[in-house]
């Protein structure tokens, strides 16, 4: 709960307690109103300063008990009985926890303040690739699309902050339109930093079925520390994609593994994160832009996803000369043969302990109908795959108490009650975040900004994190 709506909750309930017990009535004199009086202000000082929002409905109809309670209710009487105030102070304690539930159980978070030195700016584009026609869509004569969000050192002069998920109405509609109310730590199309004459460039690529923003918490923290980060949103591959022109595109309806299967979903992505480094060299040149020109230091460009995303960063560190280090998070290696002798260049593999157990996978796949045997032998094939990829000098680490939802910003929606998908029991969503956030910037700050002394870093940060078993191939 944010601070207002606490302060709302505690003073106005107390408040009913006191009417309640005391029998306050309204008077001839203005006085006996204080309640009220106090009541309405403490509940238009939270709305004004947080925003209304449907989680603090049964919390506002305090106002109104009061009220009716000061002008409608009995007059005060000499004597009650024992068991009425009971039966009082227990439908007030029930309503008590009826309205604190929604809140407590969707808050309105606060993304991680960035640790780094610079404040942060961030712009979308919309880019279309004239060179692929896009596979999912009924027109044949349709180009490939896609929404780009970078996030960017930011100047003096930063405007407006950006809400968080403006741009996925999917996922902020009805039950999640709290989701609302979230500010990123990033302005709006603030100017580029001065500072330096050029940034590094990381490239993020989401999980399927997910969006852009998903991991919010993660590419803020780089673009404090000096990095230009540019998220890909995967047209019918995200959740929903909210073009410039307001064309709002849908997940797909087709099966997942019936494309990973043929490996044409990664072959897409791929090309994606491919167009995408091309059309950054345009923006470098002051296409479409020209607060990037010149920016970009596109000599060191690193790569990060989650999920299948994770495997999009592994197939392009492998195959595409431009990427000089990448990150997976806990993505399935799908895509094709692994090569034997390994990638060649610097790669973290990060992993959620959930996701190592094939109890879990079991359990997984018997919900939705698969057998024991089937899940057993994805797991297996997984964890070959994990293997393989960390060959010849691959990093990895296993983050305890952690589902594959860890690595996004999802771990912050709610308590492991509400959301078990996205929240392991006990999990501490901060202290994920922060060794999450520790290892990549280090990682980049060693193998794509070429900082001095930053593999002592990773280094004592494995020292430092015992737990997550950080370990080097």
């Amino acid at each position: 709960m944010r601070l207002l709506e606490m302060i709302l909750v505690f003073v106005n309930f107390g408040l009913l307690y006191l009417v309640f017990m005391k029998r306050l009535k309204a008077g001839s004199n203005i006085k006996s109103l204080w309640p009220l009086f106090i009541a309405y202000f403490v509940m238009i000082i939270q709305v004004v300063f947080e925003g209304m929002s449907w989680r603090m409905i049964p919390a506002y109809f305090t106002v109104l008990l009061l009220t009716l309670y000061c002008f409608v209710g009995r007059k005060k009487s000499k004597q009650r009985k024992w068991y009425m105030v009971t039966l009082q102070m227990v439908l007030l304690t029930v309503y008590v926890v009826i309205s604190i539930v929604p809140p407590l159980a969707m808050p309105v978070f606060s993304l991680p303040t960035p640790t780094g030195t610079y404040s942060i700016g961030t712009v979308s584009y919309h880019w279309i690739d004239e060179q692929r026609t896009e596979t999912f869509s009924d027109d044949p004569n349709a180009k490939r699309e896609l929404m780009v969000q970078v996030w960017y050192p930011a100047g003096e002069e930063k405007g407006k902050l950006e809400n968080y998920l403006q741009t996925q109405p999917n996922l902020t509609n009805g039950i999640n339109s709290h989701l609302n109310l979230i500010q990123s730590n990033a302005f709006a199309e603030a100017d580029v930093s001065s500072e330096e004459q050029q940034y590094p460039v990381i490239i993020f690529s989401h999980g399927y079925g997910t969006h852009r923003n998903t991991n919010t918490f993660q590419v803020e923290e780089l673009a404090s520390h000096g990095y230009i980060v540019v998220g890909i949103e995967h047209t019918y591959s995200a959740m929903a994609t909210v073009f410039s022109d307001g064309r709002t595109v849908e997940l797909m309806q087709v099966e997942y593994d019936e494309l990973t299967k043929k490996n044409d979903l990664m072959n897409i992505w791929k090309g994606d994160a491919a167009f995408v480094i091309d059309q950054l060299e345009q923006l470098n040149q002051g296409a479409e832009d020209e607060r990037f020109v010149n920016k970009l230091d596109l000599s060191r460009i690193g790569m990060l996803g989650h999920s299948y995303g994770g495997a999009t960063s592994y197939w392009m560190l492998q195959q595409d000369e431009r990427v000089k280090a990448a990150i997976d998070m806990d993505g399935g290696l799908y895509g094709g043969t692994l090569p034997k002798e390994g990638v060649g260049k610097p790669f973290l593999l990060m992993n959620a302990m959930q996701n190592m157990d094939l109890n879990y996978w079991i359990d997984n796949a018997v919900l939705i109908g698969q057998t024991a045997d089937t899940a057993e032998q994805a797991y297996n094939e997984t964890m070959l795959g994990f293997e393989q990829s960390l060959i010849g000098g691959g990093m990895s680490l296993v983050i305890p108490n952690s589902t594959h939802y860890s690595f996004t910003d999802y771990n912050l929606f709610g308590p492991n009650t509400i959301f078990p998908m996205f929240r392991a029991e006990g999990e501490d969503p901060q202290l994920n975040h922060r060794i999450i956030n520790e290892f990549t910037v280090a990682f980049f700050d060693t193998y794509v900004k070429g900082a001095n002394d930053t593999e002592l870093v990773l280094e004592q940060l494995g020292n430092k994190y015992p737990e997550v078993n950080f370990t080097v191939n």
